[in-house]
């Protein structure tokens, strides 16, 4: 949610832009700034959220990967199987050995082929558990500085309010004492 100059009015944003140099209301000028950082705030827990839904989509596909090659997987080292299909996060059918093949895990290559023996199939899994288990690390840190970087937005958004408060009282003294 971007915040603008007319959600706090227009006469608030006119002391600060009718200024010369160094003039104007500071209250003001430190409100601005307030809103200023929270818009930026804002913008970067945004790309935190999109990169964590984007995270937890991969782990679902990944999740959905690693039961396929465990349903799949041959009873004994002389059968050979098809390592499978399976659907991803988006609904979409994938094949798992393209899939590994793509994201830069490592499962066997021989000649091309898309099926596999029993301990290609373990290698496949093991290695698929570990690259699922770095994610979830990487998730678990994302979600910190996530964490954090709302903490700092509601912070900006109480020192904006206090800040609008305070001018308010102010300017509510000076009238009162004019009268």
């Amino acid at each position: 949610m971007m915040i603008s100059k007319t959600d706090f009015g227009n006469a608030f944003y006119r002391d600060v832009s009718n200024t010369s140099g160094s003039g104007g209301s500071l209250a003001a000028m430190a409100l601005l700034l307030q809103i200023e950082r929270y818009n930026i705030l804002d913008a970067q827990a945004k790309d935190e959220f999109e990169d964590m839904q984007k995270r937890n989509d991969w782990l679902k596909t990944a999740n959905a990967a690693l039961a396929a090659l465990r349903v799949n997987r041959p009873g004994n080292d002389k059968d050979v199987k098809d390592y499978g299909t399976f659907v991803d996060a988006q609904g979409k059918t994938q094949n798992v050995h393209q899939w590994m093949l793509a994201n830069g895990i490592p499962i066997e290559q021989n000649k091309g082929d898309t099926a596999g023996v029993q301990s290609e199939f373990d290698a496949a899994i093991s290695n698929l558990k570990s690259r699922i288990d770095t994610v979830n690390s990487d998730s678990q840190m994302a979600l910190i500085r996530l964490q954090s970087l709302m903490d700092k937005v509601n912070q900006s958004v109480e020192l904006a309010t206090n800040l609008l408060a305070k001018d308010t009282k102010a300017k509510e003294i000076i009238l009162g004492n004019i009268r």
